[in-house]
């Protein structure tokens, strides 16, 4: 992975989940630098929020479109489609939808994992070199429980390990389609995530009260780490945000796939190039 630092200024970005705690405030950090716009896709309009970013809104850059992450790949791609014609061009993606519900599996695995895997394809055809795009970035927001999974939520715990799966792969065809990736896994932080999150098995009990009493990180601790880690840019690089320290992690691969297979990524771009 090569080093080299990038600045947000004059960027077109779309945030995903954008109306989330560490979601605002990373979006108020993002704002302060000097971006060029800044989407907002979220389910529901939240005035406190925007309102927030907006008292951070300078040039008034912040949008707001209405986003249902579970429409499909096709309904996303046209969601898209539409904000590449507004700005003209996405230069980054970050993926930061997810509920930690655990009493709805289906619901979990559709908004955490499908439906990231989803935003990123569409912006991925749209950024991808070998296609006629200028390349760009995709950030997807993970968690800790990717690294080291929740016995209390194993299935969000399996979303967010997909999710970082994901994102190491494509992150290998950066050579031939210009697109950086890189994930975010924030450790515990106080915010309103913890409100929804229920027990596996857990007869509807939250697991609010029981996170009070664990060492927690505010949101804006974890988004000033997040916009670190992106000024960074490290293609494939896992970051962890815990308790105000951001390190990369260093994921071991345990298999090596065969030359001139279907895994390798140089053989597979020499292919299709």
């Amino acid at each position: 992975m090569d080093e080299m630092n990038m600045n947000v200024a004059g960027k077109n970005i779309v945030y995903v989940g954008g109306f989330g705690d560490i979601a605002v405030e990373t979006c108020k950090l993002l704002l302060q630098k000097g971006v060029a716009n800044l989407m907002i896709l979220n389910k529901t309009w939240k005035e406190s929020a925007f309102n927030e970013l907006k008292s951070n809104d300078t040039k008034s850059v912040c949008q707001f479109m209405e986003f249902d992450i579970t429409c499909g790949l096709e309904n996303t791609r046209k969601v898209f489609a539409q904000i590449m014609d507004k700005f003209g061009y996405i230069d980054i993606l970050i993926n930061g939808a997810g509920i930690c519900d655990e009493r709805d599996y289906d619901l979990i695995i559709a908004i955490n994992l499908t439906g990231t895997i989803n935003t990123t394809l569409a912006v991925y055809d749209l950024m991808d070199k070998s296609k006629g795009g200028k390349g760009g970035i995709v950030m997807n927001i993970s968690s800790v429980s990717a690294l080291t999974p929740f016995p209390v939520l194993p299935v969000y715990s399996a979303t967010k390990g997909g999710v970082l799966s994901f994102t190491r792969a494509l992150a290998h065809l950066e050579p031939k389609t210009g697109i950086t990736l890189y994930t975010i896994c924030p450790g515990i932080t106080d915010t309103k995530h913890w409100d929804n999150a229920f027990y596996f098995q857990g007869k509807g009990l939250c697991l609010r009260e029981r996170a009070k009493s664990f060492p927690s990180q505010t949101a804006a601790v974890c988004a000033a780490n997040i916009l670190k880690a992106m000024e960074m840019h490290k293609n494939g690089a896992t970051w962890m945000c815990d308790l105000g320290q951001m390190k990369m992690v260093e994921i071991k691969n345990f298999w090596t796939p065969p030359e001139k297979s279907c895994c390798s990524s140089t053989d597979s771009s020499k292919e299709q190039s």
